[in-house]
């Protein structure tokens, strides 16, 4: 080929490489306007990590909230405290005439899709302090829950954070991915913050499901309690250490299972996962409770829904997961809440 060719040939390949960056950029402008205020799950999620994530060295832990930082998600403000806490700011001292509570959980104890106060959280703080705790000025019940944990996070959340706020009761939202094994959290690459880059990895991840490439959302949650693999094994570990720790630490550890949202008028199809958890908990003499009796009935299961593509639970479903949890409180508790 001649000089001149060679000059050609290179001059189109970057007039090519020129116009799918322009593209690109035109692309990535695009998405983050059409992404900036919206309900679609898998881009949310991904926001989320983005934005409000941080990685940590701890490898049980991973990852953890960014403090003060804030972003528009699902629909709503949330906002992380210099704790790290969607929630206000708590000192780490406890009053002694406050009964404190604290709820580790994933994004269902987050309260994903629903602000603040509609959170599980705050409906139970605000029911507890309506009915009153005799002996107690006031009870708090702070939010740790942290979108993607599992289990075995959640319980480092306590051991690394948590226990710092010197709760009297610790209630521990489960759900039936917490058997996951422990994700390898990286701070994001510039790729890793691209808007385009997530869409196309959003929209594959639907079409390998689609397609049958990768198993559905019931065969998935199914697996991850099958034939004993070792994350259910470091879940149920988990578990007893939190036992362990919180009875040191002088407070109560209550569990509550709270269902997947899919299909809970009919017969529910993890009873026996959920089986599996409360055999491990009543073996170290810790209370448990199903909150899948207090959701049926209420219309179809999607009225629980954030949207009908997120079967996160909806502020009316926190509001059935608290009116659940807080008679258990008042019976259950011993000392002055009564």
């Amino acid at each position: 080929m001649s000089r001149f060719g060679l000059r050609r040939t290179f001059l189109n390949l970057a007039v090519l490489i020129g116009t799918v960056l322009l593209y690109a950029a035109v692309l990535e402008g695009a998405l983050r306007v059409i992404f900036a205020r919206s309900l679609d799950f898998s881009m949310e999620m991904w926001k989320y990590a983005a934005q409000l994530k941080r990685p940590v060295g701890d490898p049980q832990l991973s990852f953890a909230h960014v403090p003060n930082r804030s972003a528009f998600l699902m629909g709503v403000q949330v906002s992380i405290n210099s704790q790290g806490l969607r929630d206000h700011e708590y000192s780490h001292a406890k009053p002694s005439d406050v009964f404190r509570i604290l709820m580790l959980g994933d994004s269902t104890a987050l309260g994903w899709g629903v602000p603040l106060e509609q959170t599980v959280a705050k409906i139970l703080e605000r029911e507890l302090n309506r009915t009153g705790a005799p002996g107690y000025r006031r009870v708090e019940v702070l939010n740790a829950g942290v979108g993607n944990y599992g289990t075995v996070q959640e319980v480092a959340h306590y051991r690394t954070y948590g226990r710092a706020f010197h709760p009297d009761l610790v209630i521990l939202e489960y759900f039936i991915n917490d058997a996951e094994p422990v994700p390898r959290e990286r701070t994001a690459s510039l790729l890793g913050r691209s808007y385009l880059v997530s869409f196309a990895v959003s929209k594959m991840d639907s079409l390998l499901q689609f397609s049958g490439l990768r198993p559905r959302w019931d065969q998935y949650y199914a697996g991850l309690y099958r034939d004993d693999p070792p994350a259910l094994r470091a879940a149920q570990e988990a578990l007893r250490e939190l036992a362990g720790l919180t009875r040191r630490d002088g407070a109560k550890l209550l569990v509550a299972l709270l269902p997947e949202l899919h299909q809970i008028n009919g017969g529910y199809r993890f009873a026996r996962e959920h089986q599996k958890i409360k055999d491990v908990l009543a073996a170290v003499h810790t209370p448990a409770i199903e909150l899948i009796e207090g959701l049926r009935g209420h219309g179809p299961e999607s009225a629980l829904w954030v949207t009908p593509d997120d079967p996160h639970p909806n502020g009316a479903a926190n509001a059935l997961i608290a009116a659940q949890i807080a008679p258990w409180i008042l019976e259950n508790v011993p000392g002055r809440v009564r």
